[in-house]
């Protein structure tokens, strides 16, 4: 028989945060167009959004020059060194980078302060104060301080050392890094050291939220999936409607003596694999 390509299937992954980070990332783009934000994309096919009066800029970077995929930045004016910065590497599942940028550009119409803040660095007390009120715990196994998740695959770390603003903004250190997923498919987040407290909260819930997303994978594509993740197909698929079609059928052609079921179930997963590694490179 001729080979016959298998097409992808919609599923939805719980949690979202172990979701594959291939999906589109227009979504997160399209919040600060829609805010008034202005577009460019350089010959390398690299796109730059800049809110209208330069202060606050977003990069997407599929050319850049290492796994950073997301960077974006506030500064006081148009032409001064960035205040803070929030990175997400390629592995990040772009509906997190969403939920931040919608934030971003709501804190926006609030006014530009809204996105700097005092200029000073973020204690963060609040937004780990929430952590361990949401059942975290401090993990005394890293050399940081460090909060994890209760499913313990999401850490948050955070450097007490005194930190070079400009090694900061040039993305060689950070005050902030999140640490998400199983330890072969792990993707970080990382904010700097100023970046105001309500965004900081912000990136924390983006990262963390569990919420379902929707994924087309395919067999091969669920093997990869970390073991802990559920993947629920959205809709049967054509070979499931036409065995359900002919089991129906012979349940009305033949006759019986005792009631029967099909027993099927949408949600069974092939059997997953361990993802391939992957390094993350500053």
């Amino acid at each position: 028989m001729p080979y016959t390509p298998e097409k992808p299937r919609e599923y939805r992954i719980t949690p979202r945060y172990l979701a594959n980070g291939d999906a589109n990332g227009s979504p997160a783009i399209q919040r600060l167009l829609d805010a008034g934000w202005a577009l460019s994309r350089d010959e390398l096919a690299n796109t730059f959004v800049t809110a209208p009066d330069l202060r606050v800029r977003l990069a997407f970077l599929p050319e850049g020059e290492d796994s950073t995929l997301w960077k974006i930045s506030a500064g006081s004016d148009a032409f001064a060194p960035p205040q803070w910065l929030v990175t997400f590497d390629n592995r990040t599942p772009p509906e997190v980078v969403e939920d931040f940028t919608a934030a971003l550009a709501a804190a926006y119409t609030q006014g530009p302060e809204a996105c700097l803040g005092d200029g000073g660095r973020t204690s963060g007390a609040d937004t780990t104060l929430r952590l361990l009120t949401d059942g975290w715990r401090l993990d005394p196994a890293t050399p940081f301080l460090s909060y994890q998740s209760p499913d313990r695959l999401i850490q948050l770390h955070r450097r007490d050392n005194p930190l070079r603003h400009e090694a900061e903004m040039a993305g060689d250190t950070e005050r902030w890094l999140f640490e998400v997923g199983p330890p072969r498919g792990v993707w970080y987040a990382t904010a700097s050291s100023r970046l105001p407290e309500h965004l900081l909260q912000t990136l924390t819930t983006a990262v963390t939220d569990p919420v379902p997303v929707h994924r087309y994978m395919r067999r091969v594509d669920l093997e990869h999936l970390p073991a802990v993740a559920t993947a629920t197909p959205t809709a049967p698929s054509p070979l499931e409607v036409a065995r359900v079609r002919a089991a129906t059928s012979r349940s009305l052609s033949v006759p019986r003596t005792a009631p029967s079921a099909l027993a099927y179930s949408t949600t069974t997963r092939p059997p997953t694999l361990p993802a391939a590694s992957a390094g993350r490179s500053r």
